[in-house]
């Protein structure tokens, strides 16, 4: 895992934690992440932004979330972060509800021509779905809104997803072929909207992140 501390670039010997950042607010604006007070990036997140592994101080840390270049806070948050473990936080829900998941990450390299891939649900209209990457056995089933699967092992290969309604069977989305190389870790997000509320168009997809 590679990154920057979040109190300064300097090689730091305490004790860190690894932490990275997804904004999946679907109708949020561009947001800032504010850590104990410290601006955590100098640059806006927008909607989908993935920031890879921050080496964070560990212990109890404030994390609030506001609009960019805003004092307006619309989320906060503390969080007690391990020394040596990985998490991921998720920045969620529609804007007028919005919060965070934090889930932690596996920091278990996979085996040789393997890969780690879970499923995180997201999207705050959906209902209940299934998850599965066609010709294997990774399913995902019965997952509601702000739920992350634990990480399963796969070969790496180029797979096929698809995302239905658990009710239903009715296919909501999917994705043709996506390359998982050997080695990586994977995390599989169904966001955005069913219905997309007047003027948005995030609408639901899914998006294939690598965490390692």
């Amino acid at each position: 895992m590679t990154s920057c501390l979040d109190d300064d670039d300097a090689v730091d010997p305490a004790p860190v934690a690894y932490v990275s950042i997804f904004h999946a607010s679907p109708n949020a604006p561009d947001l800032d992440v504010v850590l104990d007070n410290k601006l955590l990036f100098n640059q806006a997140m927008e909607y989908t932004d993935y920031f890879g592994y921050l080496r964070f101080y560990t212990g109890n840390r404030e994390m609030e979330i506001s609009e960019h270049n805003a004092s307006n806070v619309l989320a906060d948050t503390t969080y007690n972060f391990q020394p040596d473990k990985a998490y991921s936080v998720f920045l969620i829900d529609e804007v007028e509800e919005l919060s965070t998941l934090i889930v932690e990450d596996s920091t278990e390299a996979p085996a040789a021509d393997k890969v780690w891939i879970r499923f995180v649900h997201l999207s705050p209209d959906a209902p209940a779905v299934d998850f599965s990457v066609e010709n294997s056995t990774a399913s995902f089933t019965n997952r509601s809104f702000k739920q992350a699967s634990a990480f399963t092992e796969l070969n790496a290969d180029d797979y096929s997803m698809i995302l239905t309604a658990t009710a239903s069977d009715e296919a909501l989305v999917s994705v043709p072929e996506t390359e998982l190389e050997s080695g990586g870790v994977y995390t599989v997000i169904a966001r955005g909207f069913v219905a997309p509320p007047a003027g948005n168009s995030n609408g639901l997809s899914i998006q294939v992140i690598r965490n390692q």
